[in-house]
């Protein structure tokens, strides 16, 4: 653009050498606070990824929850179908059915802590994990917002720096151009 003006109206062609260079040298500050601040924004972008596997570790907390309580059903029914029948069956005489009723309600019972065991290691390994994970994302975060800010402060420190070099660039220019209040 300053080359087409030259080309066209010498007299503007000054200011508006100055004002393409200020422009030049704040697009190429901006771009770089463009790359500073991708760089920044990676850990966010990472911790955004990895929340659908937390969803997934919470899900398998529900389902192991799910399997522990129906466990238990089971096992307790057992239990409550044999004090029932136990007494009328050995009344009976029919102890082999009463002893497999009685197996069937201790596999039941075995199967039934198994799953609250099972329950109890998930829960724990996932406490652990949150923990953990928690404790990297607060330190990441934190690394990552103050790179963050000091990139911005600087950048508009540098900007400003960029064009207030260009005012000053063309006051000595055209020293007879009035000057504002608010600047």
């Amino acid at each position: 653009l300053a080359k087409d003006v030259a080309w066209c109206d010498r007299d503007l062609a000054a200011p508006m050498e100055i004002l393409a260079s200020a422009m030049l040298r704040g697009g190429r500050r901006t771009k770089r606070l463009g790359l500073e601040l991708g760089a920044a924004v990676a850990p966010f972008v990472v911790q955004y990824r990895t929340c659908k596997y937390e969803q997934m570790a919470f899900a398998d907390r529900r389902a192991a929850l799910k399997r522990r309580t129906e466990a238990r059903a089971k096992a307790d029914g057992r239990a409550a179908k044999l004090m029932m029948n136990q007494t009328s069956m050995q009344a009976v005489g029919r102890l082999g059915a009463l002893e497999r009723m009685e197996t069937e309600a201790a596999m039941y019972d075995e199967m039934a802590m198994e799953a609250a065991k099972e329950a109890e290691d998930v829960a724990m390994r996932l406490r652990e994990e949150v923990g953990r994970i928690g404790a990297a994302r607060a330190r990441e975060w934190d690394a990552s917002v103050r790179v963050i800010a000091s990139g911005m402060k600087e950048a508009c420190a540098e900007n400003a720096a960029i064009w207030e070099g260009a005012l000053e660039a063309f006051r000595r220019e055209f020293p007879d151009c009035p000057k504002t209040a608010g600047v």
